[in-house]
C-alpha cells in the first residue's frame, strides 16, 4: 500500500517551484474582480476601494507564503 502522506512529502521536498499554484491565481483573480466591481460601483478610487485593494495584497502574499500543509507536494493523483 502507498502512504500518501510520505509520499506527497517526499514529492514537496523534491518539486518546489515559486511559481504561484492555479488555486492561489483564482483566489487573486477573484479579489481583483471584487475590486474593480467596488470601483466601478463608487464612480472612483476612494478610501473604500484603497482599502479592499490592500487586502487583496495582504491575502495574496499571504497565501503565496503560507505552504499547503493539507496536500504537500500538491494533490495526489490517482491510480
Amino acid at each position: 500500500m502507498v502512504d500518501l502522506q510520505t509520499t506527497g512529502q517526499a514529492a514537496a521536498i523534491a518539486k518546489k517551484s515559486w511559481l504561484p499554484t492555479r488555486k492561489w491565481w483564482a483566489a487573486t483573480v477573484i479579489a481583483l474582480g471584487a475590486i474593480a466591481t467596488l470601483w466601478v460601483t463608487k464612480g472612483a478610487f476612494d478610501r473604500d476601494v484603497a482599502i479592499a485593494l490592500i487586502a487583496a495584497v495582504v491575502q495574496a502574499a499571504t497565501s503565496y507564503l503560507v505552504p499547503n500543509q493539507d496536500t504537500p507536494g500538491g494533490v495526489p493523483t490517482r491510480g
